[in-house]
């Protein structure tokens, strides 16, 4: 990490979140233990979201430990499971190009990402492994660069003097300004692969690298589809880590009455790491995934999230739900793309207005897409693996 990328951001951080004499200004918020892993292509068959889950036994026999394979190419540690799909196909765009790609897996996480991986070598780390004992590798690619998990790999990069790569995994409080804690994120990588041109303008760092993000190009691909509408509206529940936790409840009471007064189904659908809902709530949740429900819904209430790409990839709008305040700017300023509302009493109308635009809401909204998400012709997974090979390609010339 250079020098001035650090004092630079953390001076933005300072002056942006920082109360009197240094204290965090948390206002009505409040925050918890620090987040370790990440928020929510054309790849070789079969695509790994296809990949059957193969039972337990068989997984953990497909991993080796540290020490066990002298080379590793290009290590990718993804930390949850959209990380494995992300890296499972940035790996198999890796091996396309003739270079050796390989995976180090938490052992609590093993279950969830191993679907995604192929057939590419595994390392299993588990609790208190020895990082230093891990074979050459070539590359260390992560998307959460932050968290301990990943950060010790990283600092490993440095100590071998082997370059390290971060991909944004989706949308991002770059500056910290509402997760109540400085994380720094994306400066412990050397090169950092952003989604589109709103990355680049919020780090403002040197080799930034622009190669999309492969989910959302997945559902740009898929689009709208055809069929009626089911009356219901997803509020998305990604209260996380420790963040706002405390007005979660507060939050989805108010938008499931909101979506009732129009005579709608509110469905609650929650983060991974969102916390039980209380008995009164938690009759709104589903299991169903977002693209599944996405394409039929009638509209999507959120906070800060990935999830609005998402929507609108699927044509389906959305509304920024703001009550407590989040200062965040990805969604601050007013779009044709969404409504910000800060109250309850707004959160009904804005949604029959959204609603009404659904027919031609994908147009409408795809150049705030696009600045967030940028498409080019060629699937994120490629265009990473395009940078990284270029990257062991100059330094082997280097040398």
């Amino acid at each position: 990490m250079d020098a001035k990328d650090f004092a630079r951001r953390a001076a933005r951080f300072a002056k942006r979140t920082l109360g009197p004499e240094g204290t965090i200004r948390t206002g009505p918020r409040s925050f918890g233990a620090s987040r370790s892993a990440g928020d929510r292509s054309t790849v070789p068959t079969p695509p790994p979201h296809e990949r059957p889950a193969p039972p337990r036994a068989a997984v953990f026999d497909s991993y080796t430990e540290p020490g066990e394979l002298p080379a590793l190419g290009v290590l990718l540690m993804p930390l949850a499971e959209y990380h494995g799909k992300e890296l499972g196909a940035v790996a198999d765009a890796l091996r396309d190009r003739g270079q050796l790609a390989s995976f180090l897996v938490e052992e609590d996480k093993v279950e969830v990402i191993d679907r995604h991986l192929g057939t590419h070598p595994r390392v299993l780390a588990s609790a208190g492994y020895d990082r230093f004992a891990l074979g050459n590798f070539e590359a260390f690619v992560a998307m959460n660069d932050w968290g301990a998990p990943s950060r010790a790999i990283y600092h490993l990069a440095r100590v071998r003097g082997v370059p390290s790569f971060a991909k944004v995994e989706g949308v991002q409080d770059f500056d910290d300004i509402d997760t109540g804690r400085i994380r720094l994120p994306y400066l412990a990588a050397d090169h950092v692969l952003v989604q589109g041109n709103n990355d680049i303008a919020a780090l403002d760092r040197r080799n930034l690298h622009v190669v999309g993000n492969a989910n959302m190009e997945a559902a740009w691909e898929t689009g709208p589809t055809a069929g009626g509408r089911n009356g219901e509206v997803v509020i998305n529940s990604n209260f996380t880590y420790g963040v706002l936790t405390d007005v979660r409840d507060s939050y989805l009471h108010e938008a499931v009455s909101s979506i009732q007064s129009l005579g709608l189904v509110p469905i609650i659908s929650q983060h991974p790491a969102d916390l039980q809902l209380p008995p009164e709530l938690a009759t709104y949740r589903t299991d169903r995934s977002m693209s599944d429900m996405l394409p039929g819904c009638e509209a999507i209430v959120t906070r800060f999230s990935t999830v609005p790409f998402e929507a609108i990839a699927y044509g389906t709008p959305f509304v920024y739900f703001n009550p407590h305040g989040e200062q965040v700017p990805a969604f601050g300023d007013p779009d044709p793309a969404f409504e910000h509302v800060r109250s309850a009493a707004d959160l009904g109308p804005a949604l029959s207005r959204a609603i009404d635009s659904r027919p031609s809401y994908r147009r409408v909204a795809e150049p705030y897409f696009r600045s967030q998400i940028d498409m080019n012709g060629t699937p994120s997974a490629a265009r990473a693996a395009a940078v990284i090979s270029a990257v062991l390609k100059n330094m082997r010339t280097s040398h």
